[in-house]
């Protein structure tokens, strides 16, 4: 039972961390880390969830799921920060703001 309130507090502190890096940082490549971080969160709850539920399976299938999801915000948040890192090098992005046409 221990280890269940473990899991618990640790993926909803991962989650509350990753958000807190995501909206007080102001570089960019900072709040994809912190995004990152709360998917992290998530995932480690998907299996919380599947083994308080005693289906591992269905646990393990999500997790696939969601880190395919994962993969795929993550290379797109890249692919954006590179773009961003061309016009603005700080990175910061309250800078653009001043990229619109």
């Amino acid at each position: 039972m221990l280890q269940i309130g473990f899991l618990s507090f640790f993926s909803g502190a991962l989650f509350v961390l990753g958000w807190i890096c995501l909206i007080s940082q102001r570089n960019v490549f900072k709040q994809v880390i912190g995004l990152k971080i709360m998917l992290q969160g998530v995932t480690l709850a998907l299996v919380l969830a599947g083994k308080l539920q005693e289906n591992m399976n269905l646990a393990q299938t999500m997790v696939i799921s969601a880190l395919i999801v994962e993969t795929i915000v993550i290379a797109l948040a890249l692919a954006m920060i590179v773009s961003i890192f061309r016009n603005i090098p700080d990175g910061d992005v309250d800078l653009l703001r001043k990229l619109r046409g």
